[in-house]
């Protein structure tokens, strides 16, 4: 089965320009590519260590409990188990009344240069 030299003529040059094509920047690949979320105020940031899955999370230094209700989301807002967790990531996070921690978000490099509460 032939070919057309149309199609040929196209899947080639869309090789050629997508090794021309220039790489993307590495530090923009994990900012998100849909909309931007907002977080809320009231959420203090910190840098969140993995967690050791003893019930505590341990944010800039400071142990905190774990809400039984915890909900992590990652970069692209996403929900994830503490447990992916493997290396320290800038947060921010709230608490519930009774101190421990129910909410927490993993932040995007242009989210964590906003400057918040610690």
């Amino acid at each position: 089965m032939d070919l057309p030299a149309t199609l040929l003529y196209s899947i080639l040059s869309a090789i050629a320009e997508a090794a021309l094509a220039p790489s993307p920047d590495p530090r923009l690949l994990h900012e998100p590519m849909a909309m931007a979320r907002t977080l809320p105020e009231a959420a203090r940031q910190g840098v969140l260590q993995p967690p050791t899955g003893d019930g505590f999370l341990t944010i800039s230094g400071q142990q905190w409990p774990l809400a039984p209700t915890a909900q992590f989301r990652n970069r692209q807002n996403l929900l994830v188990l503490p447990i992916q967790i493997q290396d320290p990531v800038e947060v921010v996070y709230l608490t519930d009344a009774s101190g421990a921690i129910y909410r927490v978000w993993m932040l995007t490099p242009s989210e964590a240069s906003v400057s918040r509460s610690r």
